[in-house]
């Protein structure tokens, strides 16, 4: 990020008081204002709430030429589209009308809800599904298929084992639009698309993850250690 981009989002920030009255708590998630280069981004500030692995970051992102608000779950991000803009006032007006209700949301997407898409699916009788070890190779059950988190472009998680120390987890998605289940790595914090968990039936997902869920987990777990240890 160059010098003249940083001096002149410094300069609106002060034109716009930008952030200036937020509080340091919004509905449990602690603000931290930060207004600083990261890589490609400029950071204004986060929301956070530690205990439930969730935040908020607002950011600029000298890729797109845009303001952009990410969201977090768990160890998975997305964007939030509505508040794509290139005008930073209208940003600042879209964050004035939208964050307390945005952070509220996280906090009820983070608690999970089924829909038609996944009971038409029988997710919520699915019975591997609810036997699923809290713990497993030490990874967390941070999702599970009875609370399933919505994401983006139809998708919802349905399973996510997480070790938050490592930066490192598995996912389990439902897509609306392709009927499909897929499985997802992210290992130290980059992911990693495994084809193992594929299927279009809770029936054939559910031998998927007998034959493989255990194994997933631990090249999780090896693969991130041995990333670790090389740096």
């Amino acid at each position: 990020m160059t010098d003249d981009i940083i001096t002149k989002l410094a300069a609106q920030i002060d034109e716009l008081h930008f952030a200036e009255n937020l509080p340091v708590e919004i509905d449990g998630f602690a603000l931290k204002k930060i207004f600083a280069p990261d890589g490609d981004k400029f950071i204004f500030f986060t929301c956070t709430d530690d205990e439930i692995h969730c935040a908020l970051t607002t950011y600029f992102h000298t890729e797109t030429n845009e303001f952009k608000v990410r969201q977090r779950i768990g160890l998975t991000e997305f964007c939030l589209t509505k508040f794509f803009t290139q005008d930073f006032a209208h940003f600042k007006e879209l964050l004035d009308a939208e964050l307390i209700n945005t952070i509220k949301n996280l906090r009820t997407l983070r608690n999970g809800k089924l829909n038609d898409f996944l009971r038409e699916k029988k997710i919520d009788t699915w019975t591997y599904g609810s036997e699923l070890p809290a713990t497993l190779e030490g990874f967390e059950l941070f999702i599970k298929p009875a609370a399933p988190v919505e994401v983006t472009n139809g998708s919802f998680i349905v399973v996510n084992y997480a070790d938050f120390a490592l930066d490192s987890d598995f996912v389990l998605y439902f897509n609306v639009y392709s009927d499909e289940f897929s499985g997802e790595a992210r290992i130290n914090g980059a992911p990693n698309v495994t084809y193992e968990f594929d299927a279009k039936t809770l029936d054939d997902l559910t031998d998927k993850l007998k034959r493989n869920l255990a194994n997933e987990l631990q090249n999780i777990r090896q693969c991130s250690i041995a990333a670790t240890s090389s740096t």
